[in-house]
């Protein structure tokens, strides 16, 4: 089954691919980050059953955009939204997120903005392989049938 992790890694190529001189953070934001910059971090994820081999997986995960700021802790939103769009063109584009030996396409890009950053939360719906139950019982080395002939 394909990894939050991977998924992660195919948002973070897109994210340096596009600006490579910005520093991507996950799990934690050090308290004196650098700006702009971006944080990256993997929200909800639902897993529904298809058949008895294939499960749906809707992942998310947010890009949150770290903008410069002025003396007034104020942001330039033109600036911040060209970034929201450049990103929103690049997640929408057909495979473009390269997540392991797969190619995924965001299904829906959510874009909400607060004072000095806005979040891009893309989400990517996708099957994967059912994982397999572990196995319990040994395995049979070895099966032998006899016949004998039925008496009339």
């Amino acid at each position: 089954m394909l990894t939050v992790k991977e998924i992660m890694d195919g948002v973070n190529t897109i994210l340096v691919r596009l600006y490579p001189d910005r520093t991507v953070y996950t799990d934690v934001i050090p308290e004196k980050f650098e700006r702009p910059s971006f944080f990256l971090r993997p929200e909800g994820r639902k897993v529904t059953s298809r058949t008895v081999g294939v499960v749906e997986v809707e992942q998310m995960v947010t890009v949150q955009c770290i903008d410069e700021v002025g003396d007034r802790y104020e942001t330039e939103t033109a600036r911040l939204y060209e970034v929201t769009e450049t990103l929103t063109a690049a997640f929408l584009q057909r495979g473009a997120l390269v997540c392991g030996d797969r190619r995924l396409t965001a299904d829906r890009i959510d874009i909400s903005r607060s004072l000095d950053v806005a979040d891009v939360t893309i989400t990517v719906i996708y099957e994967d392989d059912r994982p397999a139950a572990p196995e319990t019982q040994p395995l049979i080395e070895s099966v032998s049938l006899g016949t004998a002939p039925k008496e009339a």
